[in-house]
């Protein structure tokens, strides 16, 4: 059944539509846009493309920073969260391997069975997939070493409207057969003004809070114990916007919403002030890709004079693709 009638079917039912549940259900549905059977989804010729599938010297500069405080690891469990190809997964595997580092387990957690099947195809490690985070079985001797790209971008919120001291939640109905915006009350409000009481809020402001993304974080808390390293790069803020993030690509074009609700991506900012919150007792460090890059890009790549290795680092750290540079943020933590 096409994504359009299943959300018709919902607003017939009971009104409206949150902009989460239709985000949900437009990216993660069994016709949703991440288990789409096609032939390409990230790539030059698919939706949208991502820093591994540019350049292997991202997945480096990963492991460079998990080197750099686990100098000579025995094993290392290996966790991507949104694997989409695989394709950081097999630069981390290959870059640790070169360094005489044993991999002893590869875990995924991917939502998407496109993206199960084609990592099957693809990669010929036994690969460990996750339902959940909280499913992870880790050894007492092994090393976790956690990361994502564009993951939690992924992660679909609600939008709140403020209005006369209160938030009101941002739905989708439909009104003589066109789709439409409209506020409605939240009994949310009180909690969501105690959640963000350090932020003033005024008429108008949009407020983006994702119960799942929460959840994520509370999972991901749950199996971090001692002896890991945890990095993530994606778009987002440190700060509230107060204003909506979404982004709506299709085919590498950013498009309306209700332009077309088939083979659509959406995605939201990143809130990092939220994840730095959760995980403070590791004191997180941020910083941009352009930094990430800077400084922790292995050193024979570094003073290279080859071409496609300086264009490639050139693309991951300005903004000549995509403002990749800076756009694109990480945060990593780590216990001993």
């Amino acid at each position: 059944m096409p994504i359009k009638t299943k959300v018709d079917k919902i607003i017939k039912s009971i009104g409206s539509i949150s902009i989460q549940d239709f985000i949900e259900l437009s990216n993660f549905d069994n016709e949703g846009f991440y288990n789409l059977n096609e032939k390409s989804k990230i790539s030059k010729n698919g939706h949208f493309i991502t820093s591994p599938e540019i350049t292997p010297l991202y997945g480096y500069s990963l492991c460079k920073q998990f080197t750099d405080v686990y100098s000579n690891p025995s094993k290392v469990h290996l966790l991507e969260l949104g694997p989409g190809n695989g394709t950081l997964t097999k630069d981390i595997f290959n870059y640790l391997n070169k360094q005489n580092i044993t991999i002893s387990r590869i875990s995924f957690l991917e939502k998407s069975s496109y993206f199960k099947e084609n990592i099957k195809k693809k990669l010929s490690y036994d690969i460990n997939f996750l339902d959940h985070i909280k499913d992870l079985s880790i050894n007492n001797d092994e090393i976790l070493f956690i990361y994502s790209n564009e993951f939690f971008d992924a992660i679909s919120s609600k939008q709140y409207v403020f209005s006369d001291k209160n938030f009101y939640e941002i739905r989708i109905t439909k009104k003589n057969g066109e789709y439409t915006i409209i506020y409605e009350y939240t009994a949310l409000s009180d909690y969501l003004k105690n959640f963000y009481s350090e932020y003033s809020f005024k008429n108008g402001d949009i407020l983006e809070h994702s119960g799942i993304l929460l959840n994520y974080l509370e999972d991901l808390n749950s199996i971090l114990k001692k002896n890991f390293f945890f990095t993530a790069t994606d778009y987002g803020y440190q700060k509230l916007p107060k204003k909506s993030t979404l982004r709506i690509i299709s085919n590498h074009q950013p498009i309306k919403l209700f332009d077309k609700f088939e083979n659509v991506d959406y995605s939201f900012g990143v809130n990092f002030e939220l994840i730095k919150k959760v995980f403070n007792k590791f004191n997180p460090n941020f910083m941009s890709q352009k930094e990430l890059i800077k400084n922790f890009l292995p050193e024979e790549f570094k003073n290279t004079t080859e071409e496609s290795t300086l264009k490639a680092k050139k693309i991951l750290s300005t903004d000549i693709f995509f403002d990749m540079g800076s756009s694109f943020n990480n945060i990593s933590f780590f216990s001993k």
